[in-house]
């Protein structure tokens, strides 16, 4: 760390007394940041957000009192933070409802009966990234009805030269909240397939299926090698595999090499989805930090597709569209909440 610069505050929210201390630890000899308090329940920490305005939260999803979900929708609502949420459960439900109530990340939890020191790095190294987001009061979403395909808004100025096949969407950072935003707004009978990379942490891609099935009102799959895509349905990469599509109408998934930085890619989705489809397809990136998606979306955009990128003024972290802006790989640069409808206007 630079010597002249200040460490990065931290809440630490923790019950267990033993994972607690063992998070501090980890926090002060990093050297990197500063703990300016703890809390033990969901309530407290509230209270102490408020009290002590830390850069970054590290909070557990299972507190006593008030859970990791509520401590995160009322401190979003009242002080707004950076909140990156640890769980000690493979895929816990109530983390991926806590993204969508404003928080950044979800991460292993650091520690227990096998300390795996990559936890511990990836917990410091989120930490460090998350507190210097940006974020913005989350107010509880407004219940708006789904549109129908009639309802749809203007289609772009770009001509549509063939009616679209396939619907590919990218994000990270903020993603789960931007994507089941634009899920709802296509509505139950949207005619294409939907191919959907989000990056997450591992073990936590059936929790995400299961939320969004619950919430969205499209079929949401974890896609299996060679099946027929089929038109409403969502499909994500199982845990540790890039989402791919090898011909026309059939899902491809492969493992993922040590080398490569994301998992699953956003560039490998899209060039697949370009290769097989061409103009033919529709492709969105949404909020998200780094560069994930900028190449494979210009590959689709070369290809006369219909490119969309969310706006800085609506996403939680502007990376990944910026990314694709910056390299033409953009056609519309479009508000969350407009997505849907201009997605709609290409496919009646």
């Amino acid at each position: 760390m630079n010597a002249a610069a200040a460490p990065i505050r931290v809440l630490v929210v923790e019950d267990s007394l033993s994972q607690r201390a063992l998070l501090v630890q980890l926090l002060m000899a990093s050297g990197s940041f500063l703990v300016v308090g703890v809390a033990e329940n969901g309530r407290q920490a509230v209270k102490e957000t408020l009290r002590l305005r830390p850069d970054v939260i590290a909070m557990d999803i299972h507190l006593p009192v008030m859970d990791g979900f509520e401590a995160t929708r009322e401190i979003m609502q009242r002080c707004p933070t950076p909140i990156v949420l640890i769980s000690s459960s493979a895929g816990e439900q109530k983390s991926i409802e806590a993204l969508s109530a404003g928080a950044l990340t979800v991460i292993r939890k650091p520690g227990g009966r096998h300390v795996d020191p990559a936890d511990s790095k990836t917990f410091l190294d989120t930490l460090r990234i998350m507190a210097g987001v940006r974020v913005v009061t989350r107010f509880a979403p407004r219940v708006r009805p789904a549109p129908t395909l009639t309802q749809a808004g203007p289609a772009s100025s770009r001509e549509v030269r063939d009616r679209a096949h396939i619907l590919a969407i990218a994000a990270s950072t903020g993603g789960p909240a931007a994507v089941q935003n634009i899920l709802v707004g296509l509505g139950a009978q949207f005619p294409l397939p939907i191919l959907l990379v989000q990056h997450i942490a591992r073990d936590f891609v059936p929790a995400l299926q299961d939320w969004l099935q619950r919430t969205t009102p499209l079929i949401v799959r974890i896609a299996t090698a060679g099946e027929r895509l089929m038109p409403g349905c969502v499909y994500l990469p199982p845990d540790g595999h890039h989402l791919l599509t090898t011909r026309r109408d059939v899902v491809g998934v492969r493992p993922a090499y040590a080398e490569e930085r994301y998992c699953p890619s956003a560039d490998l989705l899209f060039q697949s989805v370009a290769r097989v489809y061409g103009a033919r397809a529709i492709g969105v990136v949404l909020t998200g930090m780094g560069d994930d998606g900028a190449r494979g979306l210009r590959e689709l955009y070369d290809r006369g597709a219909m490119t969309i990128a969310q706006d800085e003024a609506t996403c939680v972290v502007y990376g990944m569209p910026r990314s694709a802006v910056e390299i033409g790989a953009v056609v519309e640069v479009t508000p969350l909440d407009d997505i849907a409808s201009h997605i709609l206007a290409l496919v009646t």
